[in-house]
């Protein structure tokens, strides 16, 4: 019995020192848990920060798109005005050349006009030779307007053409329609240059023939307008091709243009 009690108490004491060793030591299934809860913690907290960066990164992209898009426009716009102002400048420089033209003309017509008898008929021959002038300054000053107009719509087309094609749409239709309008609306602008530097001279002959010498003058500044006319109305047709091609590239259909009036010289007094 005594030796049973004395192996109690041995084995109590050894198991209590060891169980003392045990919770003295650290625990070995603790740190391997730690450690990859902290490299998972890590790895989040790397997965976060890249994607951050990528955002970063396709945002400062975008808008370095945006930016150089921007720029080019203004080019663009720049390039529009910078044009207009040196044709406006060119016909302006036109017409100042032909004043001097026009005023020795006028003293030519009122000589010319000494072998004809009827007053009346010398004030309505001058007076028509003034509106024939006039009247081509009106016109191709209206045709310059409408040159302006033309090249604005066609800058909104070409504008909403970069931002289709930004959006991965097929344009390259669009873009070759835009550059023939931009092509046609050049003609039409060094006819109407032309233009703005003639003048039509009134030649009298007899006093028989001066109806007819006058109506031929007539004729040859309306059939000038007419031919110029039929220029700006090819350069209307083609910015509007270049929206029908716009639209088509989106998938839509736009109608035929209506047809633009015919330009007719203003009724002058009759001899």
């Amino acid at each position: 019995m005594s030796k049973i009690t004395k192996l109690s108490v041995a084995s109590l004491a050894s198991l209590g020192l060891a169980l003392s060793v045990f919770a003295q030591s650290p625990s070995p299934a603790l740190t391997p848990g730690t450690n990859v809860r902290n490299q998972m913690k890590d790895a989040r907290q790397e997965i976060r920060d890249t994607r951050q960066e990528a955002r970063s990164n396709i945002k400062e992209v975008r808008q370095g798109a945006k930016d150089e898009m921007k720029e080019m426009r203004q080019a663009k716009m720049d390039e529009i005005k910078q044009t207009r102002m040196e044709f406006k400048d060119r016909v302006k420089e036109k017409r100042d050349e032909l004043k001097d033209k026009i005023e020795t003309k006028r003293a030519e017509l009122k000589e010319q006009l000494n072998k004809i008898k009827d007053e009346r008929k010398k004030q309505v021959v001058e007076k028509i030779d003034k509106s024939l002038d006039a009247l081509n300054e009106k016109m191709t000053n209206h045709f310059v307007n409408v040159l302006d107009k033309l090249e604005d719509v066609l800058a909104k087309i070409d504008e909403r053409t970069d931002k289709a094609e930004e959006k991965g749409i097929n344009v390259a239709s669009v873009r070759t329609a835009i550059e023939t309008a931009k092509t046609a609306i050049s003609n039409v602008r060094t006819a109407v240059e032309a233009q703005a530097g003639k003048t039509y001279t009134v030649t009298v002959n007899t006093e028989e023939k001066l109806k007819s010498d006058v109506g031929k003058v007539r004729q040859a500044l309306h059939a000038d307008l007419k031919a110029l006319h039929e220029k700006v109305k090819a350069s209307r047709n083609a910015v509007h091709e270049a929206a029908r091609a716009f639209a088509k590239a989106h998938g839509r259909n736009l109608s035929s243009p209506s047809p633009s009036p015919a330009v007719t010289v203003f009724p002058t007094p009759t001899l």
